[in-house]
């Protein structure tokens, strides 16, 4: 009889282990169902592209940046008279198919002075290659190119007495009033600018 009773407490034993044991492997698998959901879940997140916004680069040509240092700044008039160009940047300034203009003349500032306008420093274009520097009336313009009609192009601008052709054009840009032309002072023999190149009242 003892031993029946033994037996029956082994089997109850071992059926209590195996329940046990079987518990576990079931909350096993369904935690690892869990992590398994999660990673899942993860790569997913980790594997989508992200979202940026779209951005645009826009070139800027080395013309554009340097150009707008380069001013005329006097015209001496005469036989012996020129225009002056001053580089107001703070590195040097290229001249090539930079052009100076009196209708009908325009040269280019690149071949007649040379590649480049040191900072701070200045250039002469002489009267005889403007053809000539008339006290009485003349004009002086500065075009990024030979499109004398585009008001994209012109960039510097003086009108004097009777004036040129230009200043309807550097007026359409902008860069000179409507009309305006400056009396030279015979006294001095030259107009010089002393503030904004835009504002006649600037030169003397």
């Amino acid at each position: 009889m003892r031993r029946v009773q033994q037996l029956i407490a082994l089997m109850l034993a071992v059926a209590m282990l195996a329940a046990a044991c079987g518990g576990s492997d079931e909350d096993s698998e369904e935690t690892a169902a869990v992590d398994d959901a999660a990673d899942s879940a993860g790569d997913t997140v980790d594997d989508e592209p992200a979202t940026t916004a779209p951005t645009t680069t826009q070139a800027i040509p080395d013309a554009a940046i340097e150009i707008p240092d380069l001013q005329i700044n006097l015209v001496e008039f005469g036989d012996a008279g020129f225009v002056q160009i001053v580089n107001n940047g703070a590195s040097e300034a290229v001249l090539d198919g930079i052009i100076l203009c009196q209708f009908p003349t325009y040269v280019d500032l690149g071949e007649v002075i040379g590649g480049t306008i040191a900072p701070g420093a200045t250039a002469q274009v002489d009267a005889a290659t403007m053809g000539g520097l008339d006290a009485a009336g003349g004009e002086a313009a500065l075009y990024t190119a030979r499109d004398f009609t585009n008001p994209d192009a012109i960039f510097g601008f003086v009108q004097w007495g009777t004036g040129g052709e230009r200043h309807e054009v550097a007026t359409q840009a902008g860069i000179w009033p409507a009309g305006a032309s400056i009396e030279p002072d015979p006294a001095f023999g030259n107009i010089e600018l002393f503030g904004d190149p835009a504002d006649p009242e600037s030169w003397s």
